[in-house]
C-alpha cells in the first residue's frame, strides 16, 4: 500500500499549475461523474494497483463546483468520505457557503463502511488527480473530511498524508492515534482540523475527546465545533461556513474541550 499512495502523492504534485477544463471550461454546480482506473492512470498505473480495483472498475463521485469558479483563481478541495456508498455528504444548502468559499466538495461514492480500508483510502487519494484534469486546485486548501465512519477513514488520511491533506473537517466521529504517534507528526501540527458533533450525538464524547487529544500532541489548530439539539442529522450550512473557516484559518479561537 505504501508504495501506491507514494506513487499517488507524485501524481498530485503541481496541482496549482494544472490548466482548466477543455471544450468549452469547466462544469460547474452540482452534478455526478466517474471515469474508471485505467482513463485516470493508465494502464500500468492502473495494473500496479490490480488488487484494489478491477482496471474497469468505475470511480465515483458527487461533486459541487462553486458556479464562480474561473482557472484564474484555483479552487479548494473538500474530498469527503461517508459511512454509505452512495451519499457524497453535501446538501444544497451548502452551496452558496461553497461558492463563497471558492471550494469544491467532493463526495466519494462507492467508499462505505462496508468497503475495504485501503479501497476507500485510495479512492479518496485518487479525487485530487481527477479533479487536476479539469480545474486548477489550490494545494494549499486541499482537505479531507468525513461522516462518521468516512470521519475514521479521513482522520487516518489527514494524520498519514499531512503534506497532502493540509487539515480536516470531521463529523460525528474520528480516530486519535492515541500511543501511535504519526510519523508526520511535525507536518500535523502545522495543519488545520474541525471537529463537529451534535450535542445529542452518541459519539459527542468521542469526538470531543479526540479534538482534545490533537490539541495535547501540539496540534494548535484543531478546533470542536459542539452543534446544540442536534443528533445525527448533517450540519447545517452555518456551522459548515465555520468548520471551512476554521481550516482556512479565518476567525481563530479556542477550541471547546
Amino acid at each position: 500500500m505504501r508504495s501506491r499512495l507514494i506513487r499517488v502523492l507524485i501524481l498530485l504534485s503541481g496541482l496549482a499549475h494544472v490548466a482548466a477544463a477543455e471544450d468549452g471550461g469547466p462544469r460547474t454546480g452540482y452534478f455526478e461523474t466517474e471515469t474508471t482506473v485505467v482513463e485516470l492512470l493508465g494502464p500500468e498505473r492502473a495494473a500496479a494497483m490490480s488488487d484494489l480495483f478491477a482496471a474497469d472498475e468505475k470511480l465515483q463521485w458527487k461533486i459541487y463546483v462553486p458556479q464562480n469558479y474561473t482557472p484564474a483563481k484555483p479552487a479548494g478541495v473538500l474530498v469527503y468520505i461517508t459511512h454509505s456508498n452512495s451519499w457524497g455528504g453535501s446538501t444544497r444548502s451548502y452551496n452558496d457557503v461553497l461558492d463563497e468559499k471558492n471550494l469544491i466538495w467532493a463526495g466519494v461514492i462507492g467508499a462505505g463502511d462496508k468497503k475495504p480500508m485501503d479501497a476507500r483510502m485510495m479512492r479518496a487519494l485518487l479525487t485530487p488527480t481527477f479533479l487536476a484534469k479539469s480545474y486548477a486546485l489550490d494545494p494549499e486548501r486541499l482537505y479531507v473530511g468525513g461522516t462518521s465512519g468516512g470521519a475514521h477513514v479521513a482522520a487516518i488520511l489527514a494524520t498519514s498524508k499531512p503534506q497532502l491533506f493540509k487539515g480536516g473537517l470531521f463529523i460525528g466521529g474520528a480516530l486519535s492515534w492515541k500511543d501511535k504517534v504519526p510519523a508526520g507528526i511535525d507536518y500535523v501540527r502545522q495543519n488545520r482540523f474541525a471537529f463537529l458533533a451534535g450535542s445529542n450525538h452518541p459519539a459527542l464524547k468521542q469526538v470531543q475527546s479526540t479534538a482534545l487529544a490533537y490539541r495535547e500532541a501540539g496540534v494548535e489548530h484543531a478546533k470542536f465545533i459542539s452543534m446544540p439539539n442536534v443528533g445525527r442529522k448533517a450540519p447545517t450550512a452555518t456551522y459548515i461556513r465555520a468548520a471551512i473557516e476554521h481550516l482556512d484559518g479565518n476567525n481563530d479561537k479556542e477550541a471547546d474541550e
